[in-house]
């Protein structure tokens, strides 16, 4: 992969693009990950992410994720995916627990590319998502891009083993159900960096800071997050 076509991609897709305005909520959270993907056969492979996320300051566990797909090969570093996500939320409201579950269909797209030793990921997701807010239904529609850069520091050669930084950013953009959901068209960035060990090829360990910035009708909410990760693949 050539240089020209990584630049454009690492300088314009790990820019902020946070909107600024009069009312700002600031929090802080704690998310566990642990992401795998299986090999089925030649070219089909399933993946599973879980994630565990808390409540502002570490106060309660509030959001459980889990998202099983099923990949297909269509050439050795590019994958479509059929998965489903299930995406559970529980609020304090008066000392009580509302629970907001969402259900979403995902379809996927996924590049990975190297500039020189520098494994490049680059995602397209398609959700489409059923959502439960204060007792209502909502159907709603969002693409999600995502980029993702591994640079060993400490490695060797080949990097199936050391130290390494990984860089990424993730933006989310709504194309159905705005109004009845009070989101924006665009609503949503996640930069990352964090530092990680890769023991071998299936097993890498990673913790990194995540600052998540969602624009809302009312407010807009920094979330300050630290994401301890597992990533393995069989």
């Amino acid at each position: 992969m050539k240089f020209r076509f990584v630049r454009p991609y690492l300088i314009c897709c790990f820019l902020l693009f946070f909107h600024y305005s009069k009312a700002q909520s600031i929090e802080h959270n704690g998310w566990v990950f642990w992401s795998h993907e299986q090999k089925l056969a030649e070219k089909w492979q399933f993946s599973y992410d879980m994630q565990l996320r808390s409540a502002d300051r570490f106060d309660y566990a509030n959001t459980l994720l889990i998202r099983p797909g099923i990949g297909y090969k269509i050439r050795e570093n590019q994958t479509v995916t059929l998965g489903y996500t299930y995406f559970g939320t529980w609020e304090k409201e008066d000392d009580k627990l509302e629970y907001e579950p969402e259900n979403r269909i995902f379809e996927q797209f996924e590049i990975r590319n190297k500039f020189k030793n520098i494994p490049v990921t680059n995602r397209f997701r398609f959700e489409q998502r059923f959502m439960h807010m204060q007792q209502e239904k909502i159907f709603a529609q969002r693409i999600r891009y995502y980029i993702q850069a591994l640079i060993p520091v400490a490695a060797n050669p080949d990097f199936t083993k050391g130290i390494y930084v990984c860089l990424q950013n993730e933006l989310f953009l709504n194309v159905q159900g705005n109004e009845q959901s009070g989101r924006r068209f665009f609503d949503q960035n996640r930069p990352y960096a964090g530092t990680g060990y890769r023991f071998n090829k299936k097993l890498d360990l990673e913790a990194g800071y995540m600052l998540r910035y969602i624009i809302q009708e009312d407010k807009n909410v920094r979330n300050n997050i630290f994401q301890l990760s597992i990533k393995s693949s069989f």
